[in-house]
């Protein structure tokens, strides 16, 4: 197998096939979280002993996946090494699959963003998707530099659920050409790349918990808007799954909640019985604004909806925020969460359990494409 050494001799580096022991994958994990720490903070940080951490960063700094700086006064009397992770050891590229766009995010392997690439879809048919892939894959990698075989992977987030049966997904009708097929082998085989597909409120959700909320806040929900709606759950900093892979598909509370499902869709045709016509939720949300009423009328149904959504959450998973993410623009995702009211039954002694934190996401860029990147990275190498 061809290994990541061959293509650079001045770069000692292991091949990402090299399995990273669970202490390993555990230490670069919090370099990776935390951008850098020295090595006494490593140690203190992990139930690891001060030579198991010697011998794991001397291996990872001769592979070429840490690098160590100077040594620096950590405390008195206790000067220490600095660790941080070798941006240029691997990338992995993350994609997002939408209803009516796509696009493609490189990152680092320090989960520095170095490329981004973004398209409207007249349609998501699979040959128009895969070129478009292709291309992106190509102008990514020679703006930055790299040799594409440098890639550990792709992840993909794609708006649908999971059937029950592996991992094939049931999406909304304008994917239908991704629908309840092996999605993985397709892409593989197009791309020459490993690729590990999820439901995109779920990589959303781990998107923002790395580079957004997530980074204060160990517990909560993400609501996902785009053409359809869903989301993702974080419990103590980690992606919840549920039996099937579909914990956060908080549409289908609405529907059974009986309330009004105030997706993105329905914004645009608010807009539309004002004056404001868009072909797509793409070329919608390029060019809103704010102050046009057709927002308001979305805005009216939305924090009803949103409201029952959140308190529902509350009692149930018992979040420490609700994060409004995915395409809606900030401006109006803030106005959203100025007028969401989470309800309470009245409770005993008036003392009722504390409700949820409602923010609005603050993950940068496509949230979807973000999270799908750090797949392939987490899978070879960390937790």
């Amino acid at each position: 197998m061809q290994t990541l050494s061959d293509l650079d001799p001045a770069l000692p580096v292991v091949s990402v096939a090299r399995p990273v022991s669970d202490g390993g994958r555990r230490l670069l994990d919090l370099v990776f979280k935390s951008g850098g720490l020295s090595q006494a903070e490593l140690t203190r940080s992990l139930d690891l002993s001060q030579p198991t951490v010697t011998r794991l960063l001397q291996g990872f700094h001769q592979d070429g996946l840490v690098r160590l700086s100077a040594r620096q006064a950590d405390r008195p009397g206790h000067p220490s090494v600095h660790v941080s992770l070798n941006p240029d050891f691997a990338y992995a590229l993350g994609v997002s699959m939408l209803g009516d766009a796509l696009s493609m995010t490189l990152m680092d392997f320090a989960g520095t963003v170095r490329g981004q690439r973004r398209a409207a879809m007249p349609t998501m048919a699979r040959p128009v998707v895969l070129e478009k892939l292709r291309a992106f894959m190509r102008e990514l990698t020679d703006e930055a530099g790299i040799d594409p075989r440098r890639l550990v992977g792709m992840g993909v987030g794609i708006s649908g659920f999971y059937v029950g049966q592996g991992k094939l997904f049931n999406p909304p009708v304008y994917l239908d050409d991704w629908a309840l097929v092996e999605i993985e082998p397709i892409l593989e085989e197009a791309l020459r790349l490993p690729v590990r597909v999820d439901n995109d409120g779920t990589v959303a959700a781990i998107g923002e918990n790395l580079f957004g909320v997530g980074r204060r806040c160990r517990n909560f929900a993400y609501l996902h808007l785009t053409n359809g709606f869903g989301g993702g759950i974080i419990a103590d900093g980690k992606p919840f799954r549920g039996q099937h892979g579909n914990a956060g598909e908080f549409g289908g509370v609405w529907t059974l909640a009986g309330v009004t499902y105030t997706n993105l869709d329905l914004l645009q045709t608010c807009l539309k019985e004002h004056g404001h016509t868009f072909a797509t939720v793409e070329d919608m949300v390029q060019t809103i604004d704010i102050s046009w009423p057709g927002v308001s009328q979305w805005l009216d149904h939305a924090k009803h909806s949103f409201g029952v959504l959140c308190g529902l959450l509350a009692y149930s998973i018992d979040p420490g925020m609700v994060v409004i993410g995915g395409r809606l623009p900030p401006s109006i995702a803030q106005a959203l969460v100025d007028q969401i009211v989470v309800p309470q039954q009245n409770h005993r002694r008036d003392r009722p359990p504390p409700s949820p934190k409602v923010v609005v996401a603050e993950a940068p860029g496509d949230p979807v494409a973000l999270g799908a990147a750090v797949t392939p990275l987490r899978n070879a190498f960390f937790v």
